[in-house]
Parts: structure tokens; C-alpha cells; sequence
């Protein structure tokens, strides 16, 4: 039995009133945010949208992203972060607001959908940076492992209650409540975040390189540490060939069943169990060889689309979910506490949208891919290819001595 003394300590962080604030932030806002895939994809489909309708819809949300991750990780670096999230959060909230009246109309192309999605992306674009920076502005360095844990638990509880009640919205009382509630969840977000008083960053003034000059020096901080691009190579191919085809065609699978979307967010909220789990695992666990942890936990990953490509049972799927979050939210720790340990805090913005672009940019391809794919391979064989990939991708780095060897000792 691990003694009660230990838990305390590593929840002392939230004895920090700023910490207490932004996890309550990032809690609210990640909840609204996963009401909308499940609600998003059934309204679409239910509206004739089909797979490559669902497609467009959420290649538009993620391609602005993936373009401006280096504008806004510039931004963080160069101003205050918290001010580019308030203002990200403000954004989302207008752009969800004018989705969810579309989404009470009779009548929806999904066409009219995707350049709200675009605003959506843009919004994550400026948000996504500056959240390492900003937890090391009010968190000090030795409790970040447990504020990355505890912000994982947030996360992953949001990922529990968010799919769940979005399948049930869209089964009552239709997805455009689902999609308001995601644009009162931004408005909440932004509102804590105003309360903040975190450290004092670097402000315009004192910032003296240009835009091309800081994305260079960003670059140089990024490719100069090869565990770190080489992961991020990995996160790419993950991201790209297996789980955005995942998210397309496991909402496609249950979409064509009777009260499929309630079953779907099942499967969804499985994953936030086990990422809630994972989570108090990461507060207990401190790997002294960080990449090589990732890489092990990511082996478990490829039972998530195999369960659907085989057609498992439903509870061997719910079981397969389960353990994918409990991966996951091990991999996300462990990954965010490396990098806010290895990368000075003047460049962990601009490393940050380096890496978060690395690991979404080609996301876009895989939602456009993913009907495409179906068509070729038929759905079980695309999430089979995804899967095996991935595996031989991980492998490959577990034998790559300059990965798998990069120790916590190796930082300052």
C-alpha cells in the first residue's frame, strides 16, 4: 500500500492558488471540448454529411491549426501567454456559439460547418503554446510532475464526462446543446484565467528578434535535441495513420447501428477512465530514462483501432479504450514534464508549437485519407495498417541507442 503521506505530497500543488485556478480552467474547457466530436460527427452523418462530409469538417479545424502553431508559439514566447490564451478562449467562444445556431436549424450543409472550424483551429492555434510556459510561471520547477499529473486527471475526467454526455445530448435533445455548452465552457476558461497572477514574463519590449529570427532560433532549439524531433516523428505517423482514420472511422462503425452514438461515447469515456487512472499512476511514477518509458507505454496504444478492425466484442473494445487511456495519459506526463525540464523557459513556447505541429500537422491528411483509404483497404484493413505501422515505428526507435538512453541526468 503506497502511505497516505506520499499522495499529500504530491498534491501539495494544489495548495498553489494559481495552479488551483488554471486546472479548473483547463478542466472546463477541455469538457465542452469533448461534447463536440461525438455530437459534431453524429449530427453530420445523421445529415447526410457521410465520411468524407466528416472529414472536411475537422481537416478545417485542425489545418489553420497546424499553419499558426509557430505564429502562436512566438506570441507566448514574446508576450505574456495567459494574455494569447484569454484571447484564444474568447475566440472559441464566438466561433462555437455561431456553430451551435447552425446546428438548430432544420436545414445544415455540412459545408456551412467548415469555416467555423477553420476559426476553431485558429483559436487552438494561439492557446496550445503557451499552456507548458504558463504552468512554469506558476508552478514551481519541482512540482511540475505532479501539476502535469493532476492537469492529466482534469483532462482525462473531462474526457470520461464530456463523450458521455454528448451521446446523450445528441440522443435527447440534439447536438447543437452539445456544441453551446462547449462555447460556455471556453467563456468560463477565459474568465479564470483573468484571475491569474502568475510570474511577470518577458514582455514586447524586451523582446528583440523578429518573427523569422525567433522561429529560427525555435528551430534550432527543436532539431538540436534528436530524441526530441525523432519522437515527435513518431507522435506524426501515430497521429496521421492511425488515429485520426480511428476517430473518422470508429464514429462511421457505430454511426450505422441503433443508438450507436451513446455506445461510441462509451468507448470515448472508457479511455478517460483509464487516462484518470494512468494519470494517478504518472503522480507515483518518475522514470530516470523518460523516452524509453514513452516508447513502452506506447506499445499498448495499437489495441485501440485493432479492437475496432476486428470487430472484438463490445466489452473487449471498452477494455482495449481503457488501457489506450490509461497509455496515454502516461506518455502525455512524462512527455510535457521532459520538455519543461530540458528546454530553457525563454524557447519552451516556440518548442512547444514545434513539437505540437510535428505531432498534428499531417492530421489533416489522415481525416482527408481516411474515406479514401476505407474504400481501398475496406475499414478494418485501414485500422489494421495504422496499428502495425506504429508498432514497427516504436520498435524501431526502442533499438535507437540516442533515443531510448535519454536520462532526467542529461538535463540541468
Amino acid at each position: 500500500m503506497i502511505p497516505i503521506r506520499n499522495y499529500r505530497e504530491n498534491l501539495g500543488v494544489l495548495g498553489n492558488s494559481n495552479f488551483a485556478v488554471f486546472l479548473t480552467a483547463t478542466f472546463l474547457s477541455n469538457m465542452g471540448s469533448a461534447l463536440v466530436p461525438v455530437a459534431l460527427s453524429f449530427a453530420l452523418f445523421a445529415k447526410g454529411a457521410g465520411t468524407v462530409g466528416v472529414s472536411a469538417v475537422l481537416s478545417a479545424e485542425v489545418l489553420p491549426m497546424a499553419l499558426l502553431l509557430l505564429f502562436g508559439g512566438v506570441l507566448a514566447d514574446r508576450y505574456p501567454p495567459r494574455r494569447i490564451m484569454v484571447a484564444a478562449d474568447l475566440t472559441r467562444t464566438l466561433t462555437q456559439t455561431a456553430l451551435a445556431a447552425l446546428l438548430f436549424q432544420p436545414f445544415l450543409s455540412y459545408i456551412a460547418v467548415v469555416p467555423l472550424s477553420a476559426l476553431l483551429g485558429l483559436g487552438n492555434a494561439l492557446d496550445a503554446p503557451g499552456r507548458n510556459r504558463l504552468l512554469t510561471q506558476i508552478v514551481p520547477s519541482a512540482l511540475l510532475p505532479s501539476a502535469n499529473s493532476l492537469i492529466m486527471m482534469a483532462i482525462s475526467f473531462a474526457g470520461l464526462l464530456g463523450p458521455a454526455i454528448g451521446g446523450l445530448l445528441v440522443a435527447s435533445v440534439g447536438a447543437g446543446w452539445a456544441v453551446a455548452l462547449d462555447a460556455l465552457s471556453y467563456l468560463a476558461s477565459a474568465s479564470l484565467l483573468l484571475a491569474l497572477t502568475p510570474q511577470k514574463g518577458l514582455s514586447a519590449e524586451d523582446s528583440e528578434p523578429g518573427m523569422l529570427t525567433a522561429l529560427r532560433e525555435g528551430w534550432t532549439a527543436f532539431a538540436g535535441r534528436p530524441w526530441l524531433w525523432m519522437m515527435v516523428c513518431l507522435f506524426a505517423v501515430m497521429q496521421t495513420l492511425s488515429w485520426a482514420p480511428t476517430e473518422i472511422l470508429g464514429a462511421s462503425i457505430f454511426s450505422r447501428q441503433v443508438h450507436g452514438a451513446p455506445y461510441w461515447g462509451f468507448l470515448l469515456s472508457a479511455m478517460g477512465i483509464g487516462a484518470m487512472i494512468g494519470a494517478l499512476m504518472a503522480l507515483r511514477l518518475r522514470p530516470k530514462q523518460p523516452i524509453r518509458a514513452v516508447l513502452l507505454w506506447l506499445l499498448i496504444y495499437p489495441l485501440t483501432p485493432a479492437c475496432l478492425a476486428g470487430s472484438w466484442p463490445f466489452w473487449a473494445q471498452g477494455l482495449c479504450f481503457f488501457l489506450g487511456g490509461i497509455e496515454m495519459a502516461n506518455v502525455n506526463v512524462v512527455w510535457e514534464s521532459t520538455l519543461q525540464r530540458a528546454v530553457p523557459p525563454e524557447m519552451l513556447s516556440r518548442v512547444s508549437a514545434y513539437d505540437a505541429l510535428g505531432s498534428f500537422c499531417l492530421m489533416p491528411l489522415g481525416y482527408v485519407l481516411a474515406g479514401p483509404m476505407a474504400l481501398i483497404f475496406g475499414i478494418g484493413g485501414t485500422l489494421w495498417l495504422g496499428a502495425v505501422i506504429v508498432v514497427i515505428f516504436i520498435v524501431g526507435l526502442l533499438l535507437f541507442g540516442r533515443v531510448r538512453s535519454v536520462a532526467l541526468a542529461d538535463f540541468p
